[in-house]
């Protein structure tokens, strides 16, 4: 046990962030910490030779190999991509035993901040165009060969009018085996399961996205039994229509086509 607790407090060590001001890869100052994952870290940082302000992600040291290999393939994935309201990939260095991952910076709130921070009610026609709005994101990733796997609402950037898809960590090509597992030791158990590498993925997340949305205005009733989502939410057919086939409660969506389609529809409706 004492052994145990001995490589608990040196992983911990190893993974303490860097300090602000420390200089990383000769030119990048760090401002901030932004967040910290399993796998990486993720530091803004001030570009010396531009002044620019970038969101650099640094592979865990107590990760090894597995955090190199996710942060090499998240940089990959980036470069595939080219929309505007993804990501940017920038640079990629080795620095101190870690792996270094340059984007842009994207200042504003994710939806996770605006619903538990700032207290943003979404109605069904806000949920459908928040939701329309990362669809156009979503169906681009899809298009390159890839699905997100980790669309939830921290994930999700707003902007004035105008939301960001960040963190591709988990992304993986359409119908890919994972590989990055084989780079772990047999005791070792330190990946989460995954869902397969399928659009039908991405669509399920989308489905516990809106209904995170659609709970921002939900007041509970105090001493009152837990009940199921169709029961605590008062919707629309057509919105119980739509998260019933993205949770897969009816016959799921069998494309991102058809789902931007049908919720498309019910937005124009909910205008009248």
């Amino acid at each position: 046990m004492a052994f145990e607790r001995w490589r608990g407090f040196i992983r911990a060590w190893r993974d303490y962030p860097f300090p602000e001001g420390a200089v990383i890869g000769g030119h990048y100052t760090i401002e901030a910490l932004l967040g910290e994952g399993s796998y990486g870290l993720t530091y803004l940082c001030y570009d010396s030779r531009n002044g620019a302000l970038f969101a650099i992600k640094q592979s865990r040291p107590s990760k090894k190999a597995v955090g190199r290999a996710l942060l090499a393939r998240e940089g990959a994935i980036l470069q595939a991509m080219d929309h505007p309201n993804i990501l940017k990939y920038r640079d990629y260095f080795k620095y101190k035993g870690s792996n270094w991952l340059v984007t842009d910076y994207i200042a504003g709130k994710t939806l996770e901040d605006l619903i538990f921070d700032e207290q943003i009610v979404y109605g069904e026609r806000e949920c459908l165009a928040t939701t329309l709005k990362l669809m156009d994101r979503v169906a681009h990733v899809h298009s390159r060969g890839y699905v997100h796997l980790d669309l939830r609402i921290p994930n999700v950037i707003l902007q004035n009018e105008d939301l960001y898809l960040i963190d591709f960590g988990l992304a993986v090509q359409i119908g890919e085996a994972d590989t990055v597992p084989w780079l772990l030791k047999p005791r070792e158990k330190e990946l989460p399961e995954r869902r397969p590498p399928v659009i039908a993925s991405d669509l399920y997340d989308v489905g516990q996205l809106m209904l995170f949305m659609l709970y921002s205005g939900y007041v509970p009733v105090r001493g009152g039994a837990e009940r199921s989502w169709r029961e605590e939410l008062e919707l629309s057919p057509g919105m119980l229509q739509i998260l019933s086939r993205l949770l897969g409660e009816q016959e799921t969506y069998p494309d991102t086509a058809g789902f931007m389609r049908e919720a498309g529809k019910l937005y124009k409706s909910l205008l009248r």
